[in-house]
């Protein structure tokens, strides 16, 4: 499914979805921000979507969703689009999902999982979830643990996606990986 043209036909959709999951679309695809050329990226990509907090989602060119967060973290989030829209609506917020620690088979994968879900879930309203994840084609009921680990494939695959920032006197800071380091 094409999720970005599904929420650039349906404003009611694109607007619940970012109320639940802190995913403001923009109208199309736009340059990065560069903190006015500061910021360098690893991989060419153009951005779709930004969070409450500056954070940025971005289209890199071979199809992989990649973010930069304002706190210096930058990595791959997703191999594909459906992959990032399967992940943010089964973990509402993805940024609760990585402790590594808990990546170390399916079973405490799940776990983890599910317990990262429900507490998400007590501050949601649950017919909003479901309406959104049924209008998008995304089942609510499914297994936790491969949507985890696909995540997780996708933080570590390289090339990695990483910002690189230019400071004053000159030096490059590298961001912060996502997690999983």
């Amino acid at each position: 499914m094409d999720y970005l043209k599904v929420l650039h036909e349906n404003p009611d959709l694109a607007e619940e979805f970012d109320s639940l999951f802190d995913f403001f679309l923009l109208d199309e695809l736009s340059p990065r921000d560069d903190a006015e050329g500061r910021y360098t990226f690893s991989l060419p990509g153009m951005a779709f979507a930004r969070d409450g907090s500056g954070g940025e989602y971005h289209l890199l060119e071979d199809g992989s969703i990649g973010y930069n967060g304002s706190e210096g973290q930058a990595g791959r989030l997703a191999e594909s689009m459906d992959d990032l829209f399967s992940l943010i609506v089964s973990c509402i917020c993805w940024h609760d999902c990585c402790d590594a620690k808990e990546y170390v088979d399916s079973k405490t994968l799940e776990e983890y999982g599910q317990r990262q879900r429900n507490i998400n879930l007590e501050d949601m309203d649950m017919d909003s979830w479901q309406r959104v994840a049924d209008a998008l084609g995304i089942p609510t009921d499914e297994p936790m643990a491969p949507v985890l680990e696909r995540f997780r494939k996708a933080t570590q695959r390289e090339p990695l996606y990483q910002c690189i920032f230019h400071e004053d006197d000159g030096s490059l800071t590298e961001s912060d990986g996502l997690m999983f380091e």
